[in-house]
């Protein structure tokens, strides 16, 4: 079954709002597909909906119950190439800090859920199949602490024992990492040999930050050089990079976490495919300035805020040394001066780096990104007018535990319940939209997602 977007069926199930705890996070009920599985005593609520959803949606519905059970045979084939996106951004809630991991649950999509949809790949993609794990989370975060807070580390060793002719792969497609410290980019590194193993691909005059009454200044992503962004950028060339194992999968399985965001109001489907791209600084994320000179990255302020956002700006471009570290200082310094010299209070910094309402440029690279994969052709090299039809399509939100607030870096946990599934990332997110109380139609992703449609 190939990518339709044409399909706009959602299917939802309802769980206990938990998780399992300990993994590699076995199934609590014997099931007859897996009539030797080790069970888990704790309770896998996760586990539960998956296989809840999957007969939902009448996969392999004639086997159901038996031990010929295979729900993802109906879109995965022997032998194919199946990709598993999660959402793993950070491996700690930048609310509570690095030091207390505090609440995760909402933060990354959960380590049971991931585990539960890979059996069920690695069973259709049988012996010669190939089961990736991958994701590009934020250039500061710890891949091994990742790993081991999800679990998937014991996950990964569970399915090479589990299905061993099949290659199960758990990847960091980062081309670019960064050291932090207390919240800030201290060195970033490259690693410019892996490009190879990624492709450009160029939207051109199809982008959506491409018209020329909205570009204004420069784009921009916090924390980021720029030099990337400008030559990824220009009046005729808008790119994304993708890993090449990705973009060539037979099979993508979205596993987004159901949240909040702070420039696209929220987070889903559309948005989780912002991991699949090797080099954040191919991505805008807002446009320089306020709008009173063209821009988006924050509200209109004064001379003061102006000038401290330029200090930043020029930290940012800095990879490492004593200059960037004294620029940093320099403008935590104008920050904490902000009240007395500038007028306004030290908060408002937190509406910086596109984190506000006036932000017009996150939804489109977020919408550029799902172009670029969805109708890039793989043979032709160059982007299509429909879906490139050998590439299958499957989206299964985590919204056990959903997130609210300050996402998705920080999030409140909000006890949902639920799982999504759909054929369709744009009917996926409407619903999403629609559970956590937003008008879809006023969110600017999911609206304008509709022109692909």
């Amino acid at each position: 079954m190939a990518l339709s977007l044409e399909d706009s069926r959602v299917w939802l199930v309802e769980e206990l709002p938990s998780y399992c705890p300990t993994p590699p996070f076995h199934a609590s009920e014997a099931m007859p597909e897996w009539p030797d599985a080790e069970l888990s005593v704790e309770d896998n609520p996760a586990y539960r909906g998956v296989r809840r959803i999957f007969k939902s949606m009448g996969l392999d519905a004639e086997a159901f119950g038996t031990t010929a059970w295979n729900p993802l045979g109906n879109v995965i084939k022997p032998g194919d190439t199946v990709v598993l996106k999660p959402s793993l951004v950070s491996h700690f809630n930048h609310r509570t800090g690095r030091k207390r991991t505090g609440d995760t649950d909402s933060l990354v999509t959960h380590g049971s859920v991931v585990r539960a949809v890979a059996d069920y790949a690695a069973r259709a993609a049988g012996s010669g199949g190939t089961l990736i794990i991958c994701d590009c989370p934020i250039q500061g975060a710890s891949w091994d602490a990742l790993v081991r807070l999800t679990g998937l580390d014991a996950v990964v060793e569970h399915l090479h024992r589990a299905f061993p002719n099949t290659d199960v792969r758990l990847v960091d497609y980062r081309l670019g990492k960064a050291v932090t410290r207390h919240g800030s980019v201290v060195e970033r590194s490259v690693a410019d040999s892996g490009i190879r193993g990624h492709t450009e691909v160029d939207l051109g005059a199809l982008s959506l930050l491409a018209s020329d009454d909205f570009r204004g200044p420069g784009f921009d992503i916090t924390q980021y050089g720029s030099e990337r962004m400008r030559s990824a950028h220009t009046s005729t060339v808008n790119k994304c990079i993708f890993p090449n194992d990705v973009l060539h999968a037979d099979m993508v399985i979205n596993l987004p976490k159901m949240k909040t965001h702070e420039k696209t109001g929220m987070t889903c489907a559309l948005k989780n495919l912002v991991g699949i791209n090797g080099h954040k600084d191919y991505l805008p994320h807002f446009r320089c300035g306020s709008p009173r000179t063209g821009g988006d990255e924050y509200p209109d302020g004064n001379w003061w805020w102006d000038l401290t956002w330029a200090v930043v700006h020029h930290e940012w471009n800095l990879e490492s040394g004593r200059k960037k570290a004294l620029l940093r200082f320099l403008g935590r310094v104008m920050r904490r001066l902000s009240p007395l010299v500038g007028g306004f209070s030290s908060e408002r910094y937190r509406l910086g780096g596109g984190s506000w309402t006036g932000n017009d440029t996150a939804w489109r690279m977020v919408l550029d990104i799902n172009r670029a994969f969805f109708y890039y052709d793989r043979e032709a090299g160059e982007v299509r007018a429909e879906p490139y039809p050998k590439l299958s399509y499957l989206t299964i939100v985590d919204a056990l535990v959903a997130g609210e607030g300050e996402g998705p870096l920080s999030p409140t946990p909000v006890p949902c319940g639920l799982l999504l599934a759909s054929f369709n990332p744009v009917a996926a997110d409407t619903a999403a939209a629609t559970l956590m109380g937003f008008e879809p139609q006023r969110l600017r992703i999911v609206q304008n997602a509709y022109q692909f449609e």
